[in-house]
């Protein structure tokens, strides 16, 4: 029996690749047996013969069937241990290893096998969105070795080896899962799975609220990240109203509607207030975008409603913000504009002062990869590394995600690829907001689920593409325009 459904439709002369597989994983096994065995004889650590065997599994199951190697990933995302690095490795705060770094590693790979049975070689889907991460990952590799070359004193190399590493590996989850995936069932059955790891983290959340100020996700090394927390929150708020906004029938408008306000309780009590800006820039964009004047509505409400409604601890901690003669007065352009905040908030002003000074040494490039450890802001962290030229880089990477998105919904007749694509869509305003007060397109927890969300949107503007051309060409319509006119139907279906 065929492993694979691709060799549904082998035609005469082809080999099934069953028939190639099969020997080739009864002697991977073998391989794998000896080399645990000759692991654990000689190394004698439990958890690293777990680890190599689990990952050795992950490998076989993914060559098999690609879309559960994708699933383990899910899962793995926000429920793998976080081990910190500390000084042993490097000196960047927001950098921790973590067992899911692997998998990643070993599902590409596995992908890559795949991939190679069924004869294909493409790495990636094509996608507005390839260009933006190829133009900005260039521009850091660049602005990296100009800073090795200059040796510079603020400037690490270990560190910068392990950002890079770790924006390589948020990369390749978009390219793997947009690879694995072939229609829009895959699309469906791994999106309930995001939903139900979504869910066991609020359940956890739910559990320490009554032993902790400010929740955050599990598994965390080093103390909690509610602002972390508070950002994959945002995501998933954003796509289940996305979803909701688009769901056919009153049950699935109920049951998108739970798992909002499940999502949503735990968000306040992250007191993130980069996190609650996020939602409603998130929130508002969706509104906008998909013409749920309800939405707008329903925010507008909150806000108008949010001293009654909101608990004292989230309005304490809004209020805290601004501190009338206790706090850190705010200057402009060096002019006092009569404002005092507290001093978190403070920082991710003075931040700028630095970016100042760095634009008159370095410009165009930057000091490379991992200047300094700037935390409170993505943007100035982006000009203080890669200079304007990545700041450039940056924002047409985030231009090609939103245009990404907004095809996939304006093109997808599917319901619920429409709602991934517009939750998607008010994701990426909600972290480009929630980028202005910390590293947000560095962190982990935030950053995986957000790419694994990207590449299904992908997937869906790709299925509405082909399925597009499919029309075109039973119509024998061959010319740009006419594929365009071939699109227009599940553009106003969208509405």
């Amino acid at each position: 029996m065929a492993l694979f459904r691709s060799e549904r439709g082998i035609g005469r002369g082809e080999i099934a690749e069953s028939r190639v597989e099969v020997p080739f994983l009864a002697a991977f096994m073998v391989f794998c047996a000896v080399l645990l065995l000759i692991v654990h004889i000689y190394i004698a650590i439990d958890n690293v013969t777990i680890a190599l065997a689990v990952s050795m599994v992950v490998f076989g199951v993914t060559v098999v069937r690609v879309d559960w190697g994708v699933a383990v990933l899910i899962i793995a995302m926000l429920l793998s241990p976080e081990i910190e690095t500390g000084s042993d490795f490097t000196s960047e705060y927001a950098l921790n290893i973590r067992y899911d770094d692997v998998l990643i590693l070993v599902i590409f790979f596995g992908v890559l096998v795949k991939l190679a049975f069924e004869g294909r070689f493409a790495v990636c889907r094509p996608s507005p969105v390839n260009l933006g991460i190829a133009a900005y990952y260039l521009v850091c590799i660049i602005s990296t070795c100009l800073a090795l070359r200059a040796n510079l004193p603020a400037w690490n190399m270990r560190d910068a080896f392990f950002v890079m590493l770790k924006m390589l590996e948020f990369y390749m989850i978009f390219f793997l899962v947009g690879n694995a995936l072939r229609d829009l069932n895959d699309v469906h059955r791994l999106l309930t799975l995001f939903f139900v790891v979504a869910i066991a983290i609020c359940g956890y959340c739910f559990v320490m609220l009554p032993y902790t100020d400010r929740v955050s996700a599990p598994f965390e090394a080093g103390g909690t990240e509610p602002n972390t927390l508070g950002g994959y929150l945002t995501v998933v708020v954003c796509l289940s109203v996305g979803l909701l906004t688009q769901a056919p029938t009153r049950a699935k408008r109920i049951l998108f509607l739970v798992l909002t306000a499940t999502a949503f309780v735990p968000f306040l009590y992250t007191l993130s207030r980069a996190s609650y800006a996020a939602l409603l820039a998130g929130l508002v964009g969706l509104a906008l975008m998909g013409r749920k004047l309800v939405v707008l509505a329903a925010v507008g409400l909150i806000l108008v409603l949010s001293p009654v409604l909101m608990p004292e601890d989230v309005l304490d901690r809004v209020n805290y913000t601004f501190q009338r003669g206790a706090g850190e007065p705010v200057k402009i352009a060096g002019y006092d504009i009569g404002l005092q905040v507290d001093k978190s908030t403070h920082e991710r002003f003075y931040v700028w002062r630095k970016v100042g000074y760095l634009l008159h040494v370095a410009p165009w490039f930057g000091g490379g990869v991992s200047w300094e450890t700037v935390l409170d802001s993505q943007y100035a962290r982006v000009i203080m590394e890669t200079g304007l030229i990545g700041l450039t880089a940056f924002l047409f990477l985030q231009y090609r995600m939103l245009r990404t998105c907004r095809q996939a919904f304006h093109w997808t007749q599917d319901w619920i690829g429409r709602g991934l694509a517009l939750g998607t869509w008010a994701a990426t305003i909600g972290l480009i907001a929630h980028a202005m007060g910390t590293i947000s397109f560095l962190i982990v927890r935030i950053m995986e689920p957000f790419w694994f969300l990207m590449a299904l949107t992908v997937v869906v503007r790709s299925c509405a593409v082909e399925a597009a051309e499919r029309r075109a060409a039973a119509q024998k319509r061959t010319t740009p325009q006419e594929l365009e006119g071939a699109l227009r139907p599940a553009r106003s279906h969208a509405g």
